[in-house]
């Protein structure tokens, strides 16, 4: 498996090309479709996009989805259930609290706690974490070590819980799943470099 970051967007949030190093692989959260994301897919060998991954419905992780989606017409788009609706939305995306053009999209598949998708040689699970938004998902590979968290999780922080549908108290309770995993899982976060279970365990004050 190879993963390949790339800050895409008004805010520049991380957007991640996944292959299985066979021609399979998923885009997760991308917030810009641009020159750089479609070299970044070409260099990385995917011939089939499988899946685009959104960790949630934020107008900064998913503003390229459509265009993206229009290049690759067979890759569905995945999102938490109660997210779903803001794809369409640049009220509920908030891209109109922030002045910004938004592009609609749909979700061809809208996931919940425990559901599994297969992209090739990668095998990944969805995890229910709201908290940030309604319905916020993490994307854990297991046999790869890595985790997606978009905006649950950043290295010593959180994503923030004063917009839309946010709610404190229960990113709080979504955050002690992360006991429930391997301490060395990786962790590709929404915004920011990377970090580990592990790390986030002993030096996040958020977790508890």
């Amino acid at each position: 498996m190879e993963v390949k970051c790339l800050p895409l967007g008004p805010v520049a949030a991380n957007c991640y090309i996944i292959s299985d190093g066979s021609g399979n692989g998923v885009v997760v959260d991308p917030g810009e479709y641009n020159r750089a994301l479609q070299l970044a897919i070409d260099n990385a060998g995917i011939k089939n996009l499988h899946y685009i991954l959104c960790t949630h419905s934020h107008f900064d992780h998913v503003s390229g989805v459509a265009q993206l989606k229009e290049r690759y017409s067979e890759a569905q788009v995945v999102c938490g259930a109660e997210d779903a609706p803001a794809l369409s939305s640049p009220v509920l995306s908030l891209a109109e609290a922030f002045g910004l053009p938004f592009n609609p999209c749909y979700a061809d598949k809208a996931v919940k706690n425990g559901d599994e998708l297969t992209a090739g040689g990668l095998n990944i699970k969805v995890i229910g974490a709201p908290g940030h938004s309604p319905g916020g998902v993490l994307y854990y590979l297991p046999q790869e070590g890595v985790m997606f968290t978009g905006d649950t999780l950043f290295k010593r922080s959180i994503g923030r819980t004063d917009l839309y549908g946010g709610n404190y108290s229960v990113l709080v309770k979504t955050l002690g799943k992360f006991r429930e995993y391997p301490a060395e899982t990786v962790v590709y976060s929404g915004h920011g470099e990377k970090t580990s279970i592990d790390y986030e365990l002993k030096y996040n004050p958020y977790i508890r």
